[in-house]
């Protein structure tokens, strides 16, 4: 069995407990490094534009993140698809909190069944923004995929 009174007091203990300021904010700046980093950013090639996911913005819209729910389903989307979002709460009752999205950016590993970050990039007003926020808080975040782009 392990003391756990001798972790409490140990050097180690000691140790983090005077540099723990340091060590969060090291956590949190590997957490946005990692959530940046599994986003490609959206439209074509660096060769051929320069720009990233904030050009492809119509007037009044904003970029949102949204976790996706299964994971997998993410390496469903690719850039400039147009999804509906779906907050499915716990009790099981679906309610559609985004329409007519614009996929901005998907999850860098890509692929079905992929491994890779489930957070994609949408492009949305304030108010459908403000409800995804609100959305995914409460429950599961899923999409359903238009067949044509209608934008």
């Amino acid at each position: 069995m392990v003391d756990l009174q001798k972790l409490r007091v140990g050097a180690p203990a000691r140790l983090i407990r005077r540099h723990r300021r340091l060590i969060a904010a090291t956590c949190a700046a590997l957490a946005v490094l990692l959530a940046l980093g599994s986003v490609r950013s959206a439209g074509a090639p660096a060769a051929a534009v320069g720009a990233g996911p904030i050009t492809a913005l119509g007037q009044g819209e904003l970029a949102i993140p949204v976790p996706l729910s299964p994971p997998a389903a993410a390496g469903l989307l690719h850039l400039g698809d147009v999804i509906d979002v779906i907050a499915i709460s716990e009790s099981g009752t679906a309610a559609t909190v985004a329409r007519d999205a614009l996929v901005l950016g998907v999850p860098a590993g890509g692929g079905f069944m992929s491994a890779a970050s489930a957070i994609v990039l949408i492009a949305v007003d304030e108010l459908t923004a403000l409800r995804i926020a609100g959305a995914t808080g409460t429950g599961d975040l899923t999409f359903a995929l238009h067949p044509t782009s209608t934008r």
